[in-house]
């Protein structure tokens, strides 16, 4: 095992580490990796997960396992040391983005916004500066914001690309984040994206009614020898879950999504129409 102390600097901490300790611990502990679970609300798969390195916990899922095993708060701080390293965004979203890079496959559903990964860069400064209000112009961190998002497209080509298929609510396409020209410029995007098979894109259309309003934006992952993942986030903390009777609910959510959902083509056709007309021009005269 490696010996590496929790006040080790940086470079020594690894995941594996993490979940060596664990193990240790829970070991020492005489608990299974099922008790563990059961202690701390999530699955045995995911204690496994943690053990073998291959899946990082979050940030309160750190504390309840120092709560179990007594821990005087050793987990949260190798944590603390290690998300250091893992880009501008919140700690509590770092899982997000080590499954999207993990993953084969992604299901999202996305209500008011584009999706980070399909976002332009100008579309991402508008949303990091709306959330920001008070930040000078030439704020370091929301320039390392925009440069960690607009990178993660990359995922998307090459031959082990990941396959997206995300479900937006037709509000998403009609809200001038950052001024009708920047809410084009991002519906170009998203239709090259379609065009050259980046991703699969179905439109929600306001027609189908209480569904788009009955479903908070989730996403579900899918790796290649490990369960899939429900992942959903709001204002400032995340769930994960990879129990197979919540994921395969979350699944059929997603399936009731689709069907309700404009064809992909039409989806496209739709996009591409509003990037030619006036309607972004029309509604910010409105809000104006």
């Amino acid at each position: 095992m490696t010996n590496v102390s929790p006040g080790a600097p940086l470079r020594l901490l690894t995941w594996q580490y993490f979940g060596e300790e664990l193990r240790r611990l829970r070991e020492a502990a005489g608990l299974t990796q099922a008790d563990l679970a059961e202690l701390v609300f999530v699955s045995a798969s995911y204690i496994a997960q943690f053990e073998a390195g291959r899946r990082k916990p979050m940030e309160d899922v750190a504390k309840r396992l120092d709560q179990a095993l007594k821990t005087n708060g050793t987990f949260w701080r190798i944590i603390q040391k290690l998300i250091k390293d893992q880009g501008p965004f919140p700690p509590f979203a770092l899982p997000f983005f080590e499954m999207e890079r993990e993953a084969v496959a992604v299901n999202a559903f996305e209500a008011t916004r584009v999706p980070g990964i399909l976002q332009t860069r100008r579309y991402a400064d508008a949303i990091f500066r709306a959330s920001r209000p008070f930040a000078p112009a030439d704020d370091p961190e929301i320039e390392e914001l925009i440069k960690a998002r607009v990178q993660r497209a990359a995922l998307l080509t090459g031959p082990k690309a990941l396959q997206l298929w995300v479900v937006i609510h037709e509000t998403a396409l009609h809200t001038p984040v950052g001024g009708p020209d920047v809410l084009r410029e991002q519906l170009r995007h998203l239709a090259d994206c379609v065009l050259t098979k980046k991703a699969v894109i179905q439109v929600l259309p306001f027609t189908a009614g209480a569904i788009g309003a009955s479903v908070n934006p989730f996403s579900l992952f899918r790796f290649e020898d490990t369960p899939s993942v429900l992942y959903t986030e709001a204002l400032s903390n995340s769930i994960a879950r990879d129990e197979p009777e919540t994921v395969e609910y979350a699944f059929e959510v997603y399936a009731g999504l689709r069907s309700a959902a404009l064809s992909p083509e039409t989806s496209l056709e739709l996009i591409s129409s509003l990037t030619q007309g006036t309607h972004a021009d029309a509604h910010a005269k409105q809000l104006g």
